[in-house]
């Protein structure tokens, strides 16, 4: 596997984007409540090759009275950095309907524009232009920025931050290496390079991190991602890769 080194010193692996689908099931503690699949395509978008990736939930019928959830996620990245061109997202959560949608505009001096565009359940649109000094990602482009990283180059606790554009703004999150962790699914061992993605708050003067998302990358050459959990709004659930 070819291996880049990011400005930041972290080796990064840019031959994981590969044309495949990944299943998951979807669990609410020990309760089958859906399923889940990333799927990566080489594409050409605006005349460069680019990767897309789609990342989609779905709950069965079974436990919607509980948890309710259709969502597809897409991003179109450079396969160099997982870096964003487009971003995509459909999202029905309960009650709540959400759809997004960004074009983000990277300079040669690392500054990136966003531009964000929200739809409301009532119909209304807003339309936002940010800029950061530092590159804007969103939520499935820095899954593939964690699964393409070389943990070799890390020590636990590694924190990298990010921008993240979100609801027509643009937040800051923390994405930290936690190590490596055995995991068994369905019978079957991986060993697991962990990434935690936070965000961090202030509560009664206090710093905190509020959990968005962990990753559990396979520590081979496939990179597979066999575990996400992931916070909702409205609950969590643990994505399981289906082999």
């Amino acid at each position: 596997m070819a291996m880049m080194l990011l400005a930041s010193g972290i080796m990064y692996a840019d031959e994981i984007w590969r044309d495949e689908t990944l299943r998951y099931g979807m669990y609410l503690g020990p309760i089958k409540a859906g399923e889940a699949s990333l799927v990566t395509k080489n594409i050409e978008y605006n005349g460069q090759k680019m990767v897309q990736m789609d990342l989609i939930a779905r709950t069965t019928s079974a436990v919607e009275k509980i948890f309710s959830l259709n969502d597809t996620l897409t991003t179109i990245v450079s396969p160099a950095n997982s870096a964003p061109v487009y971003f995509q997202k459909h999202c029905f959560e309960g009650d709540d309907i959400v759809r997004e949608k960004v074009n983000f505009t990277t300079e040669s001096d690392g500054q990136c524009t966003a531009a964000m565009q929200k739809i409301y359940k009532n119909g209304r649109v807003k339309d936002c232009l940010e800029t950061s000094e530092t590159q804007v990602y969103d939520m499935v482009s820095v899954v593939g920025f964690a699964r393409a990283i070389d943990a070799g180059s890390l020590s636990k606790g590694k924190r990298f931050n990010f921008r993240l554009a979100d609801a027509c703004d643009i937040i800051d999150e923390v994405l930290i290496y936690q190590g490596k962790e055995s995991l068994k699914i369905s019978g079957k061992k991986y060993n697991c390079m962990v990434f935690r993605l936070v965000e961090p708050y202030e509560e009664k003067g206090k710093k905190k991190e509020r959990d968005i998302l962990t990753i559990y990358v396979n520590d081979d050459s496939e990179r597979t991602i066999v575990q996400m959990d992931i916070k909702f709004k409205v609950g969590s659930a643990k994505a399981k890769i289906i082999r």
